[in-house]
């Protein structure tokens, strides 16, 4: 069809030169139609949307503990994704204080090669390899680094990283600097209790400038050496409401920790510095370079919005003001990650979703709820964007699909889902590819950058 369709083409040109060359030569004026052929067989692409579309890939989602990581993982996301539409990737490159990358400041992370501290024979690095691979597919790589946490927590709380390993262990390094007291790091969040916080993970201290000097060094090597579209920051928080009283905290501020009011606000000052740092001393290394950060669902809870129990709240439990951030320009977008921590348990004994279940930590962002903190993160975000978090557990795809659309009615930058792992179980990529992302998107402009 196509062929005929050219050859007919051709013909009306050829008529068209003979039908000018008889008018010029008998000195008259032809006036020649043609008519016009449309080639049905391929119409023209819909413009693309503006619209970002993330998707978290977590360390737990390419990697385990019982062998190497196989580089082929890398093909396989970038595959998945690409084809299902998104058009941004969250890559987790730092989880402990360990790299999942080359790196001379901190150690290779167990899960890549094996042993911690050790690289992967053969060698390779796996943020190169994603970096090359999503371009070449049409995706942005943001390199995706949890901050404070300094090693796990849990039964390992007193089985510290090995000091022999190189380069010497973030925990080892804030040890030296600050000492310990009681056979306790000083440089660790303390509780109330003066102990050690312990809970998912051992955390440092935001209070420590070494600490902080140390994650913007690793923040610019990042930028530098990789090709990256983007730092996105997690666990950029305090490990509770109870922390932290260790002792680098009470002697900068000068006092007993939460002796006076004041003191809750200097600890929310010493997240919202760490976040200024990054983007004043990382972000102007990379032109273009996005700024983002996962954070608490809840800001500040409302009480006019009738949430259910007692829930936790960023800015109160956590002391992570992050529409502070986005008032003071000084990230570029956050992704409040409202989507449950588990797989979640609100569906019925047929496998369908139930939009009122009962408000246990796994099911309580129903779709009401959802929409209610989106609208106000949203209204809160300055000129900035913001990126609602969806989860990708829930027993029905048309969840997810609902919440993509409540982010576009409230006008939101796009969205990111939560995580690779949970889309590949309930295969949610040709979902995607086939409903809210059939039309392309392309990854919305930060044109406040100079």
């Amino acid at each position: 069809m196509k062929r005929i369709t050219i050859l007919l083409s051709a013909f009306f040109v050829l008529m068209l030169g003979l039908q000018t060359d008889d008018s010029v030569a008998a000195g008259g004026e032809t006036a020649v139609y043609l008519p016009l052929i449309l080639d049905s067989t391929n119409p023209p692409d819909p413009e693309p949307m503006t619209e970002f579309r993330g998707v978290w890939v977590t360390r737990f989602d390419w990697t385990s503990f019982t062998q190497p990581a196989n580089p082929a993982k890398i093909d396989e996301i970038v595959q998945n994704v690409a084809d299902a539409g998104f058009n941004a990737i969250f890559f987790q490159v730092r989880g402990i204080a360990d790299a999942y990358y080359q790196s001379s400041l901190e150690p290779w992370a167990d899960r890549v090669s094996g042993v911690y501290g050790q690289a992967p024979a053969p060698l390779w690095d796996p943020l190169a390899d994603m970096i090359e691979k999503g371009h070449a597919a049409g995706l942005q790589v943001h390199a995706y680094m949890n901050v404070y946490p300094v090693w796990n927590g849990g039964s390992f709380c007193d089985n510290p990283p090995d000091a022999g390993v190189t380069p010497t262990p973030l925990y080892h390094l804030l040890l030296n600097e600050h000492g310990s007291s009681d056979g306790k790091p000083n440089g660790l969040q303390w509780t109330t209790s003066d102990e050690v916080y312990c809970g998912s993970y051992l955390r440092g201290t935001p209070a420590s400038v070494f600490l902080d000097n140390h994650l913007i060094s690793v923040g610019q090597d990042l930028v530098t050496r990789y090709d990256i579209d983007g730092l996105h920051l997690d666990h950029i928080r305090y490990g509770g409401v109870n922390t932290s009283c260790d002792p680098v905290s009470e002697g900068r501020y000068g006092t007993d920790c939460f002796a006076e009011p004041g003191y809750i606000d200097w600890q929310r000052a010493q997240v919202s510095g760490t976040v200024r740092r990054f983007y004043e001393e990382v972000v102007p290394l990379k032109e273009g370079l996005w700024l983002s950060a996962a954070v608490w669902p809840i800001h500040q809870l409302d009480s006019a919005w009738g949430f259910p129990g007692s829930p936790q709240q960023g800015n109160i439990h956590y002391y992570q003001d992050s529409k502070a951030w986005l008032a003071s320009g000084t990230i570029d977008s956050i992704s409040p990650m409202i989507y449950p921590g588990s797989v979640y348990s609100g569906c019925d004994e047929d496998g369908n979703y139930e939009e009122d279940p009962s408000p246990s930590s796994s099911d309580y962002w129903i779709r009401s709820r959802w929409q209610t903190l989106v609208e106000d993160f949203q209204t809160a975000g300055s000129g900035r964007y913001v990126i609602p978090g969806i989860g990708a557990g829930y027993c029905s795809f048309a969840e997810i699909e609902a919440r993509i659309e409540i982010a576009r009615t409230a006008g939101t930058a796009g969205h990111a889902l939560f995580a690779y792992s949970g889309l590949l179980a309930n295969g949610s990529f040709d979902d995607l590819a086939n409903g809210p992302y059939a039309q392309t998107a392309v990854v919305p402009n930060i044109s406040w950058h100079p």
